[in-house]
């Protein structure tokens, strides 16, 4: 696979930098990367807990198929950390991350954890070969736009749409629709 090159459109800030490392999270990282998420979710009105995340970011450290996850360190204590999902979208014809969390912790912002986070997700990202990478903000998280402007990212005219299923029985329940749907599988009409 050819390996895509990116460069910052913009020029590195020195800030006067706490002692901070940007690395990729293990599985000891996941308690604390989950206390994080739970933190960060429910500023976004997201309600999950810490023991319901762990397994899913388990999957992610050990199967890169699924993604990455990258944390920032003071020492072992867990301050940032940026969860990227990985999709093969039709619409860009290959691999994209979806980084759906970038997360530092109120007293580490402005002393360019951020800016390192997501450096390293560009890093991670083109040595991977993904074709771009996505995000969404939330309409009250306006303090994360210019981080992103100054990484190139552009916002897009769409909304984004979501239903939750809930598992019931082994079989899945969509929790914004009040009707089922039902499929039968027939014998006639397959392909050989």
């Amino acid at each position: 696979m050819m390996g895509l090159t990116w460069k910052l459109p913009f020029q590195r800030i020195s800030y006067p930098m706490e002692a901070f490392s940007i690395e990729d999270a293990t599985l000891a990282d996941c308690p604390q990367c989950a206390e994080l998420l739970v933190m960060q979710l429910a500023e976004h009105d997201v309600h999950v807990t810490a023991e319901r995340l762990i397994p899913t970011l388990g999957k992610v450290i050990a199967d890169p198929r699924y993604g990455f996850l990258l944390v920032a360190l003071d020492g072992c204590r867990v301050v940032g950390l940026a969860y990227a999902a990985t999709l093969l979208s039709a619409e860009h014809c290959g691999f994209v991350s979806s980084l759906e969390e970038l997360y530092v912790i109120p007293g580490w912002r402005e002393k360019g954890v951020g800016t390192a986070l997501l450096t390293a997700v560009f890093d991670r990202a083109t040595s991977g070969g993904a074709t771009a990478i996505e995000l969404e903000v939330d309409a009250g998280h306006s303090r994360v736009i210019s981080l992103y402007q100054r990484f190139g990212f552009r916002r897009l005219e769409r909304s984004r749409w979501l239903v939750i299923f809930q598992h019931e029985n082994s079989s899945f329940h969509p929790t914004a629709l009040q009707f089922v749907f039902r499929m039968t599988r027939t014998t006639e009409g397959r392909r050989g």
